[in-house]
């Protein structure tokens, strides 16, 4: 079976948020653009907002042994949901990009009609849910994204999947991926666009990766002194929130740069 460009692209938003815990850079490319697919004149819409299910990072001893679901604030849900407004606001500001309402793709009959893909990615040895912001269908195929581009009349559509994550710091010593003695916590947010034209072609491509720091407005670093400690989760919602606009921020100017012609950078800075 084939695998997707956003199953792809999801997977390597994983492996960035993965490398964000031990390096303050990760290599993710130079955003990909198709100039010509672009312009204040271009419509576009906005097909998927995506998160993958769990908000990853190390647990506590207890933690370890419960199904993700039975963790409080381990499902990012809420996560995606308070998202979603950022993205479309940061999507619907690029000069580069006129997005048609929301409420238009939602009462339209080709998107009441689109059949969702199953929320969940398989690639490789790698499985992971996905949770969809409200009223979203998680749409990951690129011939339902230009058949939505057709029924829509627009030029191209949006998917954007986010991952969330805890990076934690510090410790002792580490026995069987449990670390003990003094720690630190803090979110990260990888954030992955890709749009299709109505051909089914790719026209952009590009993730970002961000850690909130102890600065940032609304960001909780817990200490913890035993790996027995539960990992937070729910405290750092907010910090979770606002370093993923802090990503989303990022892209659409990695976008837009690429667009004036600007180079953008392959290696990009975490913090």
């Amino acid at each position: 079976m084939a695998i997707s460009r956003l199953s792809t692209l999801v997977l390597a938003a994983v492996v960035a948020v993965m490398a964000s815990g031990c390096a303050q850079m990760v290599v993710t490319g130079a955003a990909d653009v198709n100039k010509e697919a672009f312009g204040a004149k271009k419509k576009f819409a906005v097909a998927s907002i995506s998160s993958l299910k769990t908000f990853h990072g190390e647990q506590g001893l207890a933690q370890v042994f419960k199904n993700n679901d039975a963790i409080p604030g381990a499902n990012t849900q809420p996560l995606i949901n308070k998202l979603h407004p950022k993205i479309i606001q940061a999507l619907g500001s690029s000069r580069n990009i006129t997005l048609i309402p929301e409420a238009m793709v939602f009462a339209s009959t080709g998107y009441k009609n689109a059949t969702e893909d199953p929320r969940l990615i398989k690639l490789l040895f790698m499985s992971q849910e996905i949770n969809v912001a409200n009223n979203y269908k998680y749409i990951s195929d690129a011939q339902k994204f230009a058949k939505l581009a057709r029924d829509l009349n627009v030029d191209g559509v949006i998917g954007i999947t986010t991952t969330f994550s805890i990076t934690s710091g510090g410790g002792a010593f580490n026995i069987n991926g449990l670390s003990f003695g003094k720690k630190s916590y803090s979110a990260t947010a990888t954030v992955s666009a890709i749009a299709y034209n109505a051909n089914g072609d790719v026209i952009w491509k590009d993730s970002t990766t961000k850690e909130a720091e102890p600065g940032d407005t609304k960001a909780i670093v817990v200490l913890d002194t035993t790996g027995f400690t539960d990992t937070a989760f729910m405290k750092l919602h907010p910090s979770a929130v606002e370093i993923g606009g802090k990503a989303v921020d990022v892209l659409l100017a990695r976008f837009d740069d690429t667009m004036a012609g600007k180079t953008v950078d392959r290696i990009q800075r975490v913090k």
